[in-house]
Parts: structure tokens; sequence; C-alpha cells
């Protein structure tokens, strides 16, 4: 398909999340979207690489990858959560700069916004409560932590993905590009109010969407994201033929 009607959609995973969470996305979607799941250092296929413990380090490490495979190509991004979502922005942030990249979209799902002020009370130190705490605040549990071997194996990253939000300076950057966000009506985490101040952070069209579910909605019912990220970029496609 010629790259002019083809847009591909760069995935990033919430904290402690890899790509794998995306690995069903393009049998849902037109073809004229092709999905690449980003699979984050420390996690799944990448386990052996240290994770990366600053945001902006990893933003500058993702954005010189993405800028030298998708020059002259269409793209969007997806993000769930703060890490996901904010981990895309400061990548567009890089590649806005770059005029052989064509970027159309961020998509922001369930997630605080780079100007929200994150008071988790969260030690990363005491492992045990640290784990309680996020599947209290996310309801995701893993189940893998209460196997010593693969606690010990995955906590690492995982600490990583959840310094990198703590510690990511909250700021009141824009983007020159359009901006979806999307929040859960019954998320108990991130609030629509929340999820609203995204508005803030583009000089572009913005909209708001609400999807029925909790904080983790995506793992069970992907469909209502996926039903906003194809109409969405349907017709930026549509607008180029």
């Amino acid at each position: 398909m010629n790259n002019e009607n083809l847009i591909y959609l760069l995935c990033f995973p919430f904290g402690g999340g890899g790509a794998s969470v995306y690995s069903e996305w393009n049998k849902q979607l037109s073809p004229k979207i092709e999905v690449v799941p980003i699979q984050l250092a420390g996690r799944e296929r990448e386990i052996a690489e240290d994770p990366f413990t600053d945001l902006n380090k990893a933003a500058d490490h993702y954005a010189k990858i993405i800028g030298d495979k998708y020059a002259n190509k269409r793209i969007a991004f997806f993000g769930h959560c703060f890490l996901g979502s904010t981990l895309a922005f400061e990548v567009i942030r890089r590649l806005e700069s770059a005029p052989a990249v064509k970027i159309e979209h961020l998509f922001a799902s369930a997630a605080f916004s780079p100007s929200s002020i994150r008071d988790y009370d969260i030690d990363l130190e005491k492992e045990d409560e640290f784990i309680t705490k996020v599947e209290k605040l996310t309801g995701l549990k893993n189940e893998a932590f209460n196997i010593p071997e693969l606690k010990e194996l995955l906590m690492p990253t995982f600490k990583a993905d959840f310094k990198m939000d703590i510690e990511y300076p909250v700021n009141d950057a824009t983007v020159n590009i359009p901006i979806s966000a999307i929040y859960a009506d019954n998320d108990t985490f991130v609030s629509k109010d929340e999820v609203k101040k995204w508005k803030l952070h583009t000089r572009k069209d913005y909209e708001l969407y609400e999807v029925e579910g909790e904080h983790m909605y995506l793992l069970g019912r992907a469909d209502f994201a996926l039903h906003i990220v194809e109409k969405s970029l349907l017709n930026y496609l549509e607008g180029s033929e």
C-alpha cells in the first residue's frame, strides 16, 4: 500500500506493561492502519535490556529510532496511562522538528497529562507495599509477583517505570498535533477532570471521549479505544484521497 494511504499507529504500553497488550490490534483495525507496538526495554522480548529510569531519556531514544524508520511515512501515536501517553507525547515533541516525519494524531488513554500533579504516595524501596498500592490504584493485579523468581525478574522494570512517572517534571509543553483524550467512566485512579487537561497540551484540535470500564478497560474492552482510533485516522486518509 502506498505510504500516503497508510497510517502507522505507534503504541506505547502502560507502566509495567509490554507491547503484547497491542498484539491483536492489527486484526481489528482497517488494513489502512498498521499497528506498531513499541516494546520498551526490560520486558518481554527485551527482558535482558536495562529499563529506562528517565522518561526524557527514553523519549530521546525512541524518537531517534522512530524518526529514522518512519521518515516519509504517516504516523500516529497511542498511549495508555501516564507512562504510555506521556512518553508518546515527548517523542512527538522531539519529532516535530523532523520535516520528513508526518505525525497525524495522539491518542491519550486513561492518562494524567504532562501538567498533572501526580502524588501516588509510593515508596519504591518498600516493594510489597509498592505492589499493593499500584494494584489498588490501577486495579491491575499481576499474579507473577506471587512467584518469587518472577518477582525478582520483573521488579526492576516495574520500579523503573514508576520512577520515570514519579520523577517526570510537571510542565505545560504543547505539541502541534491533534489530541484525542479518552477516560473510562468508572476509573477511580485517573479522573475525567485530569484527562481533560490534555487539552492544554495541543495547539491543534482536541477531543474528549468517554468509554465504559475502569482504569485498565483496555485489557478487556480494547474495542472501545479501537473505534475511536479507527474513526479518527480514516478521516485523515479520506481527506488525502
